[in-house]
């Protein structure tokens, strides 16, 4: 747990931010994350108060009413239905007070159609972050948000024979759609034409079954972002990165049982910007890219990120930090400095 998170400043914002609607037009709302993001790299309090400033001024509309209430026996059937956002949200705001959350997330992930690719990954990036922070809101707005605004890949009942591996399952499907073009101003919209594609439903292999799915879907996510610079893969990586917080959650065979839709998810993602051919690992990075992989690079990325205004530039490198601790690669710090627009000398 980063104990940054646990700024009373971030706490009291996160709470100030309830006022505000799920999302502006189709954009979701992004304050919450980057608030995590910018305490989790330390940003000073009068930094944090000045970005919510920002934001609302730039950005935010205000929460409708509550029209409709839920309860514990009817909050399912408000899957999908975008106008239930704060009745669910106050709902399992309750709910976790209550019953803790975990248990929480147990029951409503268990219930509901797993649905990462939500909100181009928002929702799930959202409760990622609440769960970070041990907020409680936050954590049900996240629930909230994946119900709410439920994005479910089905395809179907029918037997598919596993990827041998992440990057061969990807193959597959580069060679069946690479340079397809799927059109919509949001990436959820280029997301739903992605998956309706019947070339998709029929090339789609079944996750592969080695037991480190995440981390390889997460290797393979920075290498399609370094390549392409991708916004939608951007958030292929930043989901990934969140939905690693929330099935530590989960008890084990639950989070087993949500992995399928995870990599359907990402799958639908990746073809949706046109199945690229995934180069050789590292193949595109080139000598001065590479940075040294230490404290200082990390805090000098940290500064440029959390001066900026650009809340996914204070996500991602947020995100290759944290990755990069987990499984260091020389793709995490260049991808982070590229997207913060740093140019680092060679160490």
């Amino acid at each position: 747990m980063n104990q940054r998170l646990h700024e009373p400043t971030l706490h009291r914002l996160l709470d100030d931010n309830a006022r505000f609607a799920a999302d502006n037009n189709g954009m979701s709302n992004h304050c919450p994350m980057a608030l995590c993001a910018l305490a989790g790299m330390g940003a000073q309090p009068a930094r944090l108060q000045e970005f919510f400033d920002r934001w609302e001024g730039r950005f935010a509309l205000l929460a409708k009413p509550v029209v409709k209430s839920v309860n514990r026996a009817s909050w399912p059937l408000s899957v999908g239905d975008a106008s239930a956002f704060n009745a669910l949200r106050g709902h399992f705001e309750e709910w976790i007070w209550s019953a803790g959350a975990d248990a929480v997330l147990e029951q409503v992930l268990s219930r509901i159609p797993f649905a990462p690719a939500s909100g181009a990954f928002h929702a799930l990036i959202r409760l990622g972050y609440g769960l970070e922070a041990e907020h409680v809101g936050e954590i049900a707005a996240g629930l909230a948000a994946l119900v709410s605004g439920n994005l479910h890949i089905d395809m179907g009942a029918q037997q598919r024979v596993p990827a041998a591996s992440v990057n061969q399952g990807l193959a597959l499907l580069s060679h069946a759609m690479d340079g397809t073009t799927f059109t919509g101003d949001w990436i959820v919209a280029r997301l739903r034409a992605a998956s309706a594609n019947p070339s998709f439903y029929a090339t789609l292999p079944a996750a592969p079954t080695q037991p480190q799915l995440l981390d390889d879907m997460a290797q393979a996510a920075i290498s399609l972002y370094w390549q392409t610079n991708n916004f939608t893969a951007l958030h292929i990586v930043t989901g990934l990165h969140a939905a690693r917080r929330v099935l530590a959650h989960l008890p084990a065979t639950l989070a087993q049982r949500l992995l399928p839709d995870l990599w359907i998810a990402v799958c639908a993602a990746y073809v949706s910007i046109g199945a690229p051919p995934l180069a050789t690992p590292h193949a595109t990075l080139a000598e001065e890219d590479i940075l040294a992989d230490n404290a200082d690079t990390w805090q000098d990325l940290f500064t440029t990120a959390i001066a900026s205004a650009d809340d996914h530039v204070i996500k991602m490198v947020y995100t290759c930090y944290c990755e990069n601790l987990r499984a260091p690669s020389p793709l995490y710090p260049a991808a982070a400095a590229r997207r913060a627009g740093r140019v680092f000398q060679m160490h």
